[in-house]
């Protein structure tokens, strides 16, 4: 316990010192939601929530929700193990977990909770949290799998296997066992073969959720663009309603000046000599009407 305590003002100091890229990804990776325009004390402060957070969660709760979602992992996982694990974890159909694991759940995604709260309660704030586009996704996946599932086995088969923990690291036999048994070149086969399947599922559960974290990240732009464009049309509507107020305007008062010059000027005309009315440049109508005595 006391190492445990020794080692935190060192790992504190070292997530302080990342770049923010980093933090960021580290937090994503965790299940926070985090956005690389944010302030650095920000990232810091939800970073070291979710790291309360798990301080606090109780870890078979954890496990529930790992063995529930049928995630490969060792019963010896560390809390932050299984946090990245539960992170990806996109699954909504909560009949196999557990009660503590449902609040486990609900907290990591930042979903209030009460201690007493009704399950049907919870679970339907579970789903009301989700975003549209990962139920578009799941929806998606679903009927891909379900496809795929009737192509290879024939029909859908039923999730009836009962779980089983990866093996640990110290629980596999030796390689001196492996060559005493089952000879030099079958030990080293099936030790190389053990570790690339493992090296090769580690890397397709990291490309997997990259990949998410990508469309994520691209639904979250063409959003921003989408929003940004209709910004941008309703402000060149706006500017072109209010021209056209304007020009309405400036038509309005051109005809009101118009019409009060032509009402006025043939009783100017009448007092100005005849003689003197050829110098005065004024409209050939208004003259003949001022000679008439016509108005207009």
């Amino acid at each position: 316990m006391s190492g445990s305590v020794r080692d935190r003002p060192e790992k504190t100091r070292a997530l302080s010192e990342l770049p923010a890229d980093e933090l960021v990804r580290y937090g994503q990776e965790l299940g926070v939601q985090l956005d690389a325009r944010m302030a650095r004390g920000e990232l810091l402060r939800r970073i070291r929530e979710r790291q309360e957070l798990l301080l606090d969660l109780e870890r078979d709760a954890m496990l529930d929700i790992v063995v529930w979602a049928r995630y490969p992992v060792r019963a010896s996982a560390s809390k932050e193990e299984l946090a990245r694990l539960i992170a990806s974890l996109g699954k909504m159909d909560f009949r196999n977990l557990s009660d503590r694991g449902l609040i486990a759940l609900a907290r990591l995604r930042d979903v209030p909770c009460q201690k007493d709260e009704p399950r049907e309660s919870l679970e339907d704030r579970l789903r009301a949290a989700e975003p549209i586009w990962n139920r578009l996704r799941r929806g998606r996946r679903r009927i891909v799998a379900s496809l795929i599932t009737r192509v290879v086995n024939g029909q859908e088969a039923a999730e009836s296997e009962v779980y089983r923990f990866l093996p640990e690291e110290g629980a596999a036999p030796s390689l001196k066992e492996r060559i005493a048994e089952d000879g030099v070149v079958g030990s080293l086969t099936r030790k190389i073969r053990s570790v690339a399947d493992d090296y090769v599922r580690e890397k397709l559960d990291e490309i997997e959720v990259r990949i998410d974290q990508k469309l994520d990240e691209i639904d979250r732009r063409l959003a921003e663009w989408r929003d940004q464009e209709v910004a941008n049309r309703l402000k060149l509507i706006k500017i072109t309603l209010v021209g056209s107020v304007l020009v309405a305007i400036l038509s309005l008062a051109y005809s009101y000046v118009k019409s009060q010059s032509l009402d006025a000027t043939p009783e100017k005309l009448e007092s100005i000599p005849a003689d003197k009315q050829s110098e005065t440049w004024l409209p050939t109508e208004w003259l003949d009407r001022a000679e008439t005595g016509g108005t207009c």
